[in-house]
């Protein structure tokens, strides 16, 4: 939480922040401190999968929305991680241990919940009008590139779970490497985006 707080009062006082863009931090497993039908669009990305009730805050973004508006969910599938590896079925376990651990800043976990996005704007009575995906792609394994920042989180993640021992990770980053040095690295991740609307009436 202190981390979030530092980041929002950085923003606040950032010379960047085009005019007119007002930063709200809330707890979003409460309704949200915004006017009804005060916005045109809302974009959701990569938030639902951390919450426990994935409607509520699909509602509320609902709520908020004037007649005509456009709701867009958006997430990553973190069960369509993609590492080339020297190591397959290692890789394989990783990334489905990855996708299915709740780390200490989440008050839940769905990894796969990107899958899901038309299912739940339907549930919310919302009418999906675009089904998008993207795949996030990385050729090398070096700081600041996706995969490997997918890659040290991966590691830091099951090991501060127990769920990984560190040998294992060592090695398998080692091979990363190696697959780097030579040309061979890739990474990629499935992101989806549904567009929605309100049903007419």
């Amino acid at each position: 939480m202190a981390r979030t707080a530092e980041a929002v009062a950085e923003a606040v006082a950032g010379q960047d922040r085009p005019p007119g863009v007002l930063l709200v931090q809330a707890d979003l497993k409460d309704p949200l401190p915004l006017a009804a039908a005060s916005f045109d669009r809302v974009l959701c990305h990569n938030v639902l999968e951390v919450l426990p009730d994935h409607d509520a805050l699909v509602a509320e973004s609902m709520r908020v929305l004037r007649p005509g508006g456009r709701l867009v969910l958006a997430h990553s599938d973190f069960d369509t991680l993609i590492f080339a590896s020297e190591d397959l079925e290692l890789t394989r376990r990783l990334v489905r241990a990855y996708c299915d651990t709740q780390q200490p800043w989440m008050d839940a976990v769905d990894g796969t919940i990107g899958r899901r996005l038309a299912e739940i704007a339907g549930r919310a009575g919302l009418q999906v009008t675009d089904v998008q995906a993207q795949v996030v792609l990385g050729r090398r394994y070096l700081p600041g590139e996706i995969g490997w920042g997918y890659a040290r989180n991966l590691a830091d993640t099951l090991l501060g779970a127990g769920r990984a021992d560190e040998a294992e990770l060592d090695r398998w980053m080692a091979g990363l490497q190696r697959l780097d040095d030579r040309g061979a690295f890739l990474f990629s991740v499935n992101d989806y985006a549904v567009i929605c609307g309100r049903m007419p009436r």
